[in-house]
């Protein structure tokens, strides 16, 4: 498995969106352009005073004004519009998946592979890991909105460098871990918050964190973490 996530194709989409939103606001609708530039300012001297009232206030109507010029294009309709088709035809495709038995081995000559579902992705709801233990493997989860809960103590830890990589659109993210474990934390979030053992931050926008116990070169076991989430919370600590 892969060290770090690849966001290539993430990059790819995003500046082709950005491209044709470029395109759509100058030579279709100019004043769409002069409501995001006007929510931006809000936004900027909100950020900068969000503690007081004015300051959320200038923030929150600034992205209200962004969030209905941008909602009103074209372009964001139609990935909206993809994207809820994608969801349909993956909720279809996991129906239709559930419906059919999955052998739990696997017989290869002499070697027997064991298929442990830890955890399968879900794009609604609560999504956690089993009360009653699993198999440790490294786990790529990707889901939508709700929460997303994993307790390390509920599985058995190799003597290595385990990885977990998380992908989340809105809502939280909970990680247990194991007071003899080390671990190192990637986290990136457009805006929310973070609190991870002892760091803590409050409305974070457009952050990327990287955060790691003291221990974690030395450990015999040690997790490392990378998380991504557009809106929501990141929790981890000790339990």
């Amino acid at each position: 498995m892969s060290k770090k996530p690849n966001n290539d194709l993430l990059k790819i989409l995003l500046t082709i969106g950005c491209v044709f939103l470029l395109v759509e606001f100058i030579f279709m609708d100019a004043g769409l352009l002069f409501l995001i530039a006007l929510g931006a300012v809000g936004m900027y001297f909100g950020r900068r005073s969000f503690q007081s009232t004015t300051g959320k206030t200038l923030f929150w109507g600034g992205a209200f004004i962004v969030f209905v010029a941008v909602i009103n294009t074209f372009v964001i309709r139609f990935f909206i519009f993809a994207i809820i088709i994608y969801l349909i035809w993956h909720w279809y495709q996991q129906k239709q998946k559930e419906q059919q038995p999955l052998p739990n081995y696997i017989d290869m000559t002499e070697e027997t592979l064991y298929e442990d579902r830890v955890i399968q992705n879900k794009w609604f709801g609560k999504y956690h890991t089993t009360q009653n233990g699993f198999s440790w493997q490294d786990l790529n989860i990707q889901s939508a909105f709700g929460d997303v809960a994993v307790d390390l103590n509920d599985t058995m830890l190799p003597k290595e460098e385990s990885i977990m990589v998380i992908r989340h659109l809105a809502g939280k993210i909970v990680i247990i871990v194991p007071y003899d474990v080390e671990v190192t934390i990637d986290h990136s979030v457009v805006f929310g918050d973070i609190e991870a053992f002892d760091h803590e931050e409050k409305n974070a926008f457009n952050r990327h964190v990287q955060l790691q116990t003291k221990d974690y070169h030395s450990s015999p076991q040690r997790v490392k973490i990378f998380t991504q989430m557009i809106a929501g919370k990141l929790e981890v600590r000790r339990g």
